[in-house]
C-alpha cells in the first residue's frame, strides 16, 4: 500500500510542473499590461513597477520566481474591482 501511495505520488510531480508551466504560459501570453493602462505614468515609475514584480527578468526566471512563490504558498498581491 505504501509503495502504491509513493507511486502516485511520484506521478502526481510532472502532473503538476505541467499544469504550473499551463498556467504560466497563460498569464504571461494575455494580451495588454495592468501597467500600461495608467495613463501619463512617467517611464521611471513603470519601470520601478516592472522591477517590482519582475517583469523586466527573462521569462524562464519569472517562472522559476513563480514556482518558487507558488511552493512557499505565496500566490501575490490580491487585486479587487
Amino acid at each position: 500500500m505504501l509503495n502504491f501511495i509513493f507511486r502516485r505520488f511520484l506521478q502526481a510531480i510532472p502532473t503538476l510542473l505541467v499544469l504550473t508551466i499551463l498556467t504560466f504560459a497563460l498569464m504571461y501570453m494575455a494580451p495588454g499590461s495592468p501597467f500600461l493602462t495608467e495613463k501619463g505614468m512617467p517611464d521611471e515609475v513603470l519601470a520601478n513597477i516592472n522591477a517590482k514584480y519582475h517583469l523586466d527578468l527573462p521569462v524562464w526566471e519569472q517562472y522559476l520566481i513563480y514556482l518558487g512563490n507558488l511552493l512557499q504558498g505565496d500566490l501575490g498581491p490580491s487585486f479587487r474591482s
